[in-house]
């Protein structure tokens, strides 16, 4: 195995309240993806991402709209992730 660079889309939240909406909301939509500490390259108000395939950004942008989570920032970076 080794460790590369993967395009992964962070959605970052002002509080820990956004974070746990955005992931009730995700789940309830079947949404991949999962929560994260919110890497180095991006800084955000609660310490928590949302992280998830680029190219699940407008799908992911118009769900978490239409519930109501307020976002601080999305932003596609390289996190290091295991790969056979």
């Amino acid at each position: 195995m080794a460790r590369v660079r993967v395009p992964s889309l962070v959605v970052s939240f002002p509080t820990t309240a956004a974070a746990m909406a955005c992931e009730e909301c995700c789940a309830r939509r079947g949404l991949p993806g999962r929560m994260i500490p919110v890497p180095g390259e991006i800084s955000a108000g609660c310490g928590l991402a949302w992280k998830a395939a680029p190219e699940l950004r407008d799908e992911l942008a118009a769900a978490l709209a239409v519930d109501g989570v307020p976002v601080e920032d999305m932003a596609v970076v390289g996190l290091l992730e295991f790969v056979r």
